[in-house]
């Protein structure tokens, strides 16, 4: 677990979601040329292997409010990339 993780949990919410996404496929307006070489070939490999290393932005958003709306299964849920991608195709 990360630190930011610990802190997150250490507030004593009700409910806690945290999402672990691969690397997010999108475009961004600040130039990043590794990541941007990065998200190219993960772009390819995504279309063989959808849920290995990489994630839409748009697929983490719709996942996040499946999150919001569905009702929670313990008090704090840690999702990989993979249930991200299960929430996502809602």
């Amino acid at each position: 677990q990360g630190e930011v993780e610990n802190l997150v949990q250490a507030v004593g919410f009700d409910r806690c979601t945290i999402l672990r996404p691969a690397v997010l496929l999108c475009k961004r307006q600040e130039s990043r040329p590794a990541e941007w070489m990065a998200q190219q070939f993960l772009g390819v490999v995504a279309r063989v292997f959808p849920t290995a290393y990489s994630v839409p932005v748009e697929t983490v958003a719709r996942a996040m409010v499946a999150i919001v709306l569905q009702p929670g299964e313990g008090k704090v849920e840690v999702l990989e990339n993979r249930a991200i991608h299960e929430l996502g195709k809602a």
